[in-house]
């Protein structure tokens, strides 16, 4: 369904400094890429973090865009016919314009939201597997969004303004009931949730991680609040009180309704009767709506808090408790997230996406409560990030790991060994007892390594890229997805 809008109507919904051109112009949708312009469409040249969306102005006004939305006035003399509207808040005025355009204002679908640090990813395939028990669902996520066709591979964690609004109005037309997205820091500071409304929304931790955006944990901390500010007047806040930022943001959402969660009393959701191995976690959640029996293939603490905040959170949206314990057993896994490959060796295979010092910390604990006989854990560091938190990683994975393997993550233009020297600052002084570590930066050669090295009752952890389909380095993508290469080396060995 196209909606139309009068340019000098749709000003009303936008805050804007100043018009250049006609104001009766008919619009029909909005983007802020020149290479998805239609003709009537609003092309929003934002500007970026590394490039100025006014150069490619002329590309956008080739394929049939009429109307400029900017954050400044434009490089070049303005052809005739053509609007051109300056917005100093660019990222505020394009997200409400994407609300008006795409129509989402008071849209029927209930829309839940979840943030945090880990596990975001984990607490969407579950929110989406309860919701498709309610009646359906659509997600967007870091791994896969389902536009109500089915899945298909994500572009990134949150997407920019227009997608999410298109997609929450083809949501509506098909008439699914729910909606489950992750909800990144990034989206909120760069806006492109500004003019959502979430009938319920998650906050599951908050650890060191994208500081080289924020600059600050504060400033993180303040930015991931900001998603509360996004809930509907009779919406709900799930925080995890386990996480010492949860317990501050519970005291701090005043005026909304918070659903607290957590191990035990005074949380409002909580587990009883506890079973937790390698298999998974047994329990009955005791919630306010009533309980909910547990039976769940994800295990680990970590699991059992993310369980924990999606059934509140979906709980809050208005599913039955019947629901939420059907679509957790439905689960039988997330890609990446502690994934396990067998092919029938004696030892187990755990992939995992942690690569920040407090997931892969998070896992490795997960891991050792289980009893293995031991832990063989290969990780690596990101390049162009974050560099604090290399040596914090390093550190972590020593301590926990009785055989510790180095390797390349996604180096991306930095080079491997000043990556690796980063991470030894906090292996080294971690290493003795017994701990075997070995510096191996071909990726490949040392997840093949680790699994030579295990033997009956070990566990293997491959951390860091968990679902990644593809290694960067330098400007070069090339195809290296951890649970296809753990297979093939497995097959070589003999392991069908």
């Amino acid at each position: 369904m196209t909606i139309r809008w009068l340019l000098s109507d749709l000003l009303g919904r936008v805050p804007y400094s100043a018009v250049m051109g006609p104001t009766d112009v008919v619009v029909t949708g909005i983007t802020c890429d020149s290479r998805e312009v239609a003709k009537g469409d609003i092309f929003a040249a934002l500007k970026g973090l590394k490039a100025d969306g006014r150069d490619f102005v002329p590309e956008a006004l080739a394929k049939g865009a009429r109307v400029i939305l900017s954050h400044a006035e434009p490089l070049d003399a303005l052809p005739e016919g053509v609007s051109w509207v300056v917005c100093p808040r660019d990222r505020e005025a394009f997200s409400a314009a994407c609300s008006a355009l795409f129509g989402t204002e008071g849209n029927p679908v209930r829309l839940a939201g979840i943030t945090g640090t880990n596990g975001k990813t984990t607490c969407a395939y579950l929110l989406r597997s309860i919701f498709v028990q309610a009646g359906g669902a659509g997600m967007l996520g870091t791994i896969e969004y389902d536009t109500g066709d089915g899945l298909f591979p994500a572009v990134r964690t949150t997407p920019e303004a227009h997608f999410i609004h298109r997609w929450l109005r083809g949501l509506a037309e098909k008439g699914i009931p729910y909606a489950a997205m992750e909800v990144s820091s990034h989206s909120l500071a760069l806006a492109r949730v500004a003019h959502l409304q979430f009938m319920a929304a998650g906050f599951t931790n908050l650890t060191r991680d994208h500081l080289d955006f924020h600059e600050t944990m504060e400033a993180y901390y303040q930015t991931k609040k900001g998603l509360f500010d996004l809930l509907d007047p009779d919406g709900a806040a799930v925080v995890n009180l386990e996480d010492p930022y949860g317990v501050r943001l519970s005291g701090e959402l005043h005026r909304r309704k918070v659903i607290t969660v957590g191990g035990k009393k005074p949380a409002d959701l909580r587990p009883e009767g506890l079973a937790m191995d390698l298999s998974g976690i047994c329990c009955t959640f005791k919630t306010p709506f009533g309980d909910v029996p547990v039976r769940s293939s994800l295990t680990g603490r970590f699991n059992l808090e993310n369980l924990l905040v999606a059934v509140g959170t979906a709980l809050a949206t208005g599913v039955s408790t019947e629901h939420a314990a059907a679509g957790i057993a439905a689960l039988t896994g997330v890609p990446g997230r502690m994934e396990r490959v067998a092919s029938g060796q004696p030892f187990t295979v755990l992939v995992d996406y942690a690569h920040t010092d407090d997931a892969l910390k998070n896992l490795l604990q997960t891991v050792r409560e289980l009893g293995p006989e031991r832990i063989i854990t290969v990780f690596g560091c990101g390049g162009d990030r974050d560099r604090t938190k290399r040596p914090l990683m390093g550190a972590v994975a020593a301590r926990l790991s009785d055989i510790l393997l180095l390797t390349s993550d996604n180096p991306r233009t930095e080079n491997p060994e000043d990556i690796a020297r980063d991470a030894e600052q906090g292996i080294k002084p971690e290493l003795g007892s017994g701990k075997v570590y070995e510096r191996i930066l071909d990726r490949r050669a040392a997840v093949r390594k680790a699994l030579e090295m295990a033997r009956a009752g070990d566990v293997v952890v491959v951390a860091g890229k968990g679902h990644e389909r593809v290694q960067l380095t330098g400007t070069t993508k090339r195809e290296f997805h951890d649970p296809t290469v753990v297979r093939e080396l497995l097959g070589e060995m003999g392991w069908a």
